[in-house]
């Protein structure tokens, strides 16, 4: 499969998880952030836990497949319970950078696994060329959008 339509299709569905869910983007960034970690740290041990319970893939590397899960699943959890937004328009701005911030993130694993050639090159290269200065303006604002974040406050008579 083309490079293009792969990167396209997550772009689709990490977009329309956000914007739909409704969740402050400071959470989620800092989410995929802690994911990038965990992978770090455990991309061997869980591939040869999900290797050893049978589980196989040769396209993509099952090493690809778990260290892109590994990043993405504490996002993924937050998804369901969290801060949300108000207006459709900080949906929008919440929902776009945590998908220019998974795409950024998930930019290695993807290019190990495919062949990436012709306007698939093209995008992965700018891409590239700008990746440390998305996932510092990401993360910049997902530490600013966590000072919108309303913590509940709880009576003193209950």
């Amino acid at each position: 499969m083309s490079f293009i339509v792969i990167f396209s299709a997550l772009a689709v569905v990490l977009f329309a998880a956000a914007f739909f869910s409704k969740r402050r983007f400071g959470v989620l960034g800092l989410a995929l952030l802690a994911g990038v970690t965990l992978s770090g740290l455990w991309d061997e041990t869980v591939t040869m836990i999900v290797a050893g319970i049978g589980v196989r893939s040769s396209v993509p590397p099952l090493e690809t497949v778990v260290g892109a899960a590994i990043v993405v699943f504490p996002a993924l959890l937050l998804l369901l319970s969290g801060p949300t937004y108000r207006t459709a328009m900080q949906r929008l701005a919440g929902a776009l950078a945590f998908t220019l911030l998974a795409l950024a993130l998930l930019l290695q694993p993807l290019s190990q696994a495919l062949v990436i050639t012709g306007l698939g090159r093209t995008v992965y290269d700018m891409f590239m060329q700008y990746h440390a200065t998305i996932i510092t303006a990401c993360l910049i604002f997902a530490i600013l959008d966590l000072f919108g974040t309303k913590t509940p406050r709880h009576d003193a008579k209950h």
